[in-house]
């Protein structure tokens, strides 16, 4: 379990300088490299031949450690299932499947599992079987993903969409019973039969017959690229990854969807994703190595500093109690996404809308892709802001912050979900974290160098 803030730094409310002090600071420490040259010329000129060789370096360094573009091969681009003995071609998620609901076989559906999975014969069939169940009680009860199985009390169903009375896919996705749903299971290079444990679940079972594909990926990519390749090809109006451990209760996918359900923009856009940070104190976490609990918090202190740095002012403020500045009357505050703690679960849903402008744009193949596309989303969102700030001011009382939340062109909720270890796990906890830290890196890089395309606006 990895705890983690979300990327970016937020759209500050007000225009201008963020704070006096900062920029009296920077100014100060811009002015001493001038001052330096004026009485120590060859000083400086040797300091800044060395920093030009070592931004080099580090440049060369970048390039060396950024992954490179991955194209699928033709069998990448087919999917096997029990209802055809021959492999089919797959989907785009760039396709308007909305407008496909002649029966075909990549008509539309309601929601669309994508399950990474990379020698997981062992654990892949409980979690099919979890997910299977749940999702055919909800079509046999005639519930939505929204209102959830009865087993438990579940206002979800009460849940409504973004200050919109728009029904598009997305919100009928959400809100109208389960009809039709899709689960795809992307064998990363497994060495084992995988692939033949899903085909043979999908066998087994009546109504998995025509809702579980499998995707083979000729060589192991990582979680990262086979979760990508899984979005990218496929047809719901709502998208979910999961684990194939079934770490975390299928179930919770309504609480999820609830959530969504009450941010989702009336264009679609939104994300929810599952947290476990609640469980930091619990047995599950406390009681595991010292080495795993240090690295779980080592790793989101350094994700916090790499990707929302405390400003000077900021930390002013927290030591000596000091309040931001009061907000000038009749300026309309920029709304703000709220900080994600867990950044790592592998629970989380997008919308179609907002699939569409993460999926294509990342590039990380391994275990820290979950931070890459909260970058992207947040960016989609800031760009949208800036292009077309909202008029709504903002609201105060105990819903505050779940109106902030749902004022944003692309909403980042994170939802409390039943989360339980499981044995099995493929992460080599200090050649991982290394790896995950270094990854960290190259997405901060590439993307303040330019060298990485952000998302569009999510207009």
């Amino acid at each position: 379990m990895g705890a983690a803030c979300c990327a970016g730094g937020a759209i500050a409310g007000s225009a201008g300088s963020s704070s006096l002090l900062d920029g009296t600071i920077y100014s100060f420490l811009t002015a001493i490299p001038i001052a330096l040259y004026h009485h120590y010329p060859q000083v400086a000129i040797a300091l800044i031949t060395l920093l030009a060789v070592a931004a080099s370096s580090l440049y060369i360094l970048l390039i060396f450690l950024t992954p490179d573009t991955k194209t699928s091969s033709s069998s990448e681009l087919t999917f096997l299932s029990t209802k055809s003995k021959q492999p089919q071609s797959l989907p785009s998620l760039l396709d308007d499947v909305e407008e496909e609901l002649g029966g075909g076989v990549n008509e539309a559906v309601q929601l669309s599992v994508v399950v990474p999975a990379y020698n997981e014969k062992e654990r892949l069939p409980v979690m099919l079987k979890e997910t299977v169940e749940y999702l055919d009680g909800l079509k046999e009860g005639r519930r939505s993903l929204v209102q959830g199985l009865p087993l438990k009390k579940n206002t979800a169903s009460n849940g409504s969409s973004n200050g919109s009375t728009s029904r598009t896919p997305v919100h009928s996705a959400l809100h109208d019973p389960l009809t039709s749903y899709e689960i795809i299971i992307v064998d990363d290079g497994s060495k084992d039969d995988t692939h033949q444990v899903a085909l043979d679940f999908a066998q087994s079972s009546p109504s998995a017959a025509s809702t579980i594909r499998v995707v083979r990926l000729v060589k192991n990519r990582g979680k990262g690229g086979a979760v990508r390749h899984g979005v990218l090809h496929s047809r719901g109006h709502l998208i979910l990854f999961a684990d194939a451990d079934g770490a975390t209760s299928f179930p919770d996918l309504s609480k999820l969807c609830s959530t969504l359900s009450r941010v989702i923009t009336p264009k679609g856009h939104g994300v929810a994703v599952g947290s476990r940070a609640h469980m930091v104190k619990s047995d599950a976490v406390v009681k595991r190595s010292f080495l795993r609990n240090f690295l779980m918090h080592g790793f989101h202190l350094f994700l916090t500093l790499l990707l929302r740095p405390p400003t000077l002012s900021g930390l002013v403020r927290q030591v000596f109690g000091r309040k931001k500045q009061k907000q000038c009357k009749g300026v309309v505050a920029l709304p703000t996404q709220p900080e994600i703690k867990d950044t790592q679960c592998g629970f989380k849903l997008f919308t179609r809308p907002t699939a569409k402008l993460v999926f294509p744009a990342s590039h990380i193949d391994g275990w820290i892709f979950d931070v890459e596309l909260l970058i992207l989303a947040q960016t989609a969102s800031q760009l949208a802001l800036q292009q077309q700030p909202p008029s709504t001011p903002q609201l105060g009382g105990n819903e505050a912050e779940s109106e902030e939340l749902a004022r944003l062109p692309v909403p980042i909720a994170e939802v409390s979900v039943d989360w339980q270890e499981v044995t099995g796990s493929k992460i080599d906890l200090v050649k991982d974290s290394v790896r995950m830290a270094l990854d960290l890196i190259v997405i901060r890089a590439n993307y303040g160098l330019g060298r990485w395309k952000g998302p569009k606006a999510a207009l």
